[in-house]
């Protein structure tokens, strides 16, 4: 009993002074592993196209009235495979984006069905440097140029990184902030959106660290025709693998308010999104 007691208090010192410490935290792919993602996502969207009275007429034909709440459920899965280690340290990666997702809406309880094509499987094929970052060799087989596999490749570090940690440890209690910009060049202005996001170190229990998340976001989209306003706030929480450097788990909910504009239509609507993401790592 006394032995037992003296290993369990060991175990514990080792963990609070791990925390008075601090932590490197940073998130990378592994050699010879697998990353199972999926994400869930779930919103209301509630606006008044009253005002729009040609579009209104419409809906109210098809049984749509005003206002217009609409319920939406997206899922979507993504795997990523790493492999064997090279001499440079660094190793092959493919990223399977699933076939179609799956995504159900409703406008004011009446199903509204969405035709999807039933795509085969995308796939990513690359390698991961010593540093952490992917580098992208081909997409579904065909190779790259460089042109075309830059904005890609920020892409998916972008995506697959999610969380830029300081390059310093945290100790439980503080917070950092990261913003992630975003430019996607099209006909007209384009897209442009910036997510900037505090993360919280709350705790640290066994491999896992607990962060508090604060969100706000910002995005604009300008087309030829079209411009689209978004601004919103939330919070939410991830857990993060020590073991693994990786998350484990993250889910966040947010308050929108959105505007749009066009020749044909001027509407404002609020929307509440919630996203929840885990991560299988083997």
């Amino acid at each position: 009993m006394k032995k037992y007691l003296l290993v369990s208090f060991l175990i514990l010192s080792v963990s609070l002074a791990k925390a008075q410490d601090g932590i490197m935290f940073k998130i990378k792919f592994l050699p010879s592993h697998t990353y199972q993602i999926e994400t869930n996502v779930s919103g209301v969207l509630t606006t008044d196209l009253s005002a729009n009275k040609d579009l209104a007429d419409k809906l109210a034909s098809k049984g749509i009235t005003q206002p217009l709440v609409a319920n939406v459920q997206f899922d979507n899965k993504s795997t990523a495979t790493t492999g064997a280690p090279s001499v440079d340290n660094s190793f092959p990666i493919t990223m399977v984006k699933g076939g179609a997702p799956t995504i159900n809406i409703t406008i004011n309880g009446k199903q509204i069905p969405i035709p999807i094509p039933q795509t085969a499987a995308f796939k990513f094929y690359g390698h991961v440097g010593a540093d952490g970052k992917i580098n992208l060799d081909s997409v579904g087989g065909k190779r790259l140029d460089d042109s075309t596999a830059a904005p890609i490749k920020k892409m998916m570090n972008s995506m697959m990184g999610a969380v830029n940690f300081p390059d310093h440890p945290i100790k439980v209690g503080e917070s950092f902030t990261q913003t992630v910009p975003f430019n996607l060049p099209m006909a007209g202005k384009g897209m442009v959106m910036n997510i900037k996001v505090t993360y919280k170190l709350t705790s640290i229990s066994g491999n896992s660290a607990y962060f508090n998340i604060v969100q706000v976001m910002d995005m604009q989209l300008d087309l030829k025709n079209i411009n689209l306003s978004l601004t919103g706030n939330g919070s939410g929480k991830m857990v993060y693998d020590i073991k693994n450097n990786y998350p484990s788990s993250s889910n966040s909910d947010m308050k929108m308010f959105i505007t749009v504009k066009s020749d044909k239509i001027n509407a404002v609507a609020t929307a509440k999104i919630s996203t929840n993401t885990t991560y299988q790592i083997n």
